[in-house]
């Protein structure tokens, strides 16, 4: 029988399908359109990595080997990879390269003779993010190596320098590498840690690291949200609506975020300050020394008219932060309510010979490397390090 082509509720239907079809090609169209439109948005963003040209590379690095810079530069991926690690969340990928080499136990090399974490020698362990682990500079180059050259030209070869710096780490995931070594029967005889760059890049409390976002959705935690929460998250259309409203971490779309408020920056300065604490006491019961290195920034005490490419505020993204967090942490040092003990405040550092001072927007050149080596090793050595037995 066939059906009647006048029948209301088969009009009805037909209807409903039409409009539902028209709808979901419409919002198709939208999501894709959005999509478009967040590419062209971020894709303004100025990069943060450019192909240098030899003249580039001499101005950067200070140097008449240019071609020696470029091999490094090829290996510069690499020190962005990292593996999951308990409670630090990652660590450094083991590497043996030509100019980049990180061992199975986590540290990168300085360039020299072998290291032995359980060697009986006296150890000194450097903490940090990218700048302490060097980004964009040879084994020999990094701050820790630099650390060990001074030492050993004033007189403690015995001495064994450590690079535990990891790209994006801050000072609570410092803490708790920390804390591993000493748990697995590693322990140094000065833990040094270098921060100030991270901590302000990442302007949220309770922490959370480079990584939450992969582990997030590893364990699908998100399966758990509503489903219209899931989506949002999810769809193109309000990720631009977040932008249009002011939303700055929908164009940057890194994994820090910006301190919209005063509030926001104590926040953070409580958080480095009462890691720093904590880690004083844990020296002091487990018989070591630590030293807290407030790291030079761009943002702050320093003229970025000395680079040799302008550097726009734009292209430091959440590392604006620090513009905001330095100067509250210099007027809380001033009055007495920062922690002192073993702190060496270097934000006003430069290249002593007036060099250039960032091969990027954050990283530190080989001769900045070597002035804030310098300077953290002479701390060192005023502490007092015990000789070998």
């Amino acid at each position: 029988m066939r059906r009647n082509p006048s029948n209301p509720l088969s009009r009805l239907f037909s209807g409903v399908a039409v409009t539902l079809l028209c709808t979901l090609i419409a919002l198709a169209i939208v999501e894709y359109a959005s999509g478009l439109a967040l590419k062209v948005i971020r894709d303004k963003r100025p990069s943060f990595s450019v192909a240098y040209t030899p003249d580039d590379i001499r101005k950067l690095y200070d140097t008449e080997d240019p071609t020696r810079y470029n091999e490094i530069l090829s290996e510069s991926w690499r020190q962005s990879d990292t593996i999951y690690s308990p409670f630090v969340e990652y660590r450094m990928t083991p590497y043996k390269g030509k100019h980049f080499t990180i061992s199975e136990d986590g540290y990168r090399s300085n360039g020299g003779e072998p290291q032995d974490v359980a060697s009986t020698r006296p150890k000194v362990f450097i903490y940090g993010g990218s700048t302490a682990m060097g980004i964009g500079v040879a084994d020999d180059e990094t701050i820790p190596a630099y650390v060990e050259k001074a030492l050993h030209a004033a007189g403690r070869a015995d001495i064994q320098v450590f690079n535990f710096g990891v790209v994006s780490y801050f000072s609570t995931q410092e803490r708790i590498a920390l804390e591993r070594h000493l748990t697995a029967g590693v322990k140094p005889d000065v833990a040094v840690f270098i921060d100030g760059v991270n901590d302000f890049y990442y302007c949220t409390i309770p922490d959370v690291s480079a990584w939450n976002e992969r582990l997030t959705q590893l364990t699908r935690a998100r399966s758990r949200m509503p489903l219209a929460l899931e989506l949002s998250h999810r769809s193109n259309v309000v990720q631009l609506a977040r932008h249009l409203g002011g939303d700055k971490s929908v164009a940057v779309r890194e994994w820090g975020s910006f301190c919209e408020t005063g509030a926001d920056v104590d926040k953070v300065v409580r958080r480095l300050d009462t890691n720093r604490r904590m880690i004083d006491a844990t020296a002091d019961r487990m018989g070591f020394k630590a030293l807290f290195v407030q790291q030079p920034v761009p943002t702050y005490a320093y003229d970025n008219r000395k680079r040799p490419f302008p550097v726009k505020e734009e292209m430091l993204g959440y590392h604006m932060n620090s513009a905001r967090g330095y100067p509250k942490m210099a007027q809380m040092r001033a009055e007495g309510k920062l922690w002192e003990r073993g702190l060496l405040w270097l934000a006003e550092l430069e290249p002593a010979d007036g060099g250039n001072a960032y091969i990027d927007t954050i990283h530190y050149s080989p001769r900045f490397n070597k002035a804030i080596g310098d300077s953290i090793a002479a701390a060192i050595l005023e502490g007092g390090v015990p000789s070998s037995p």
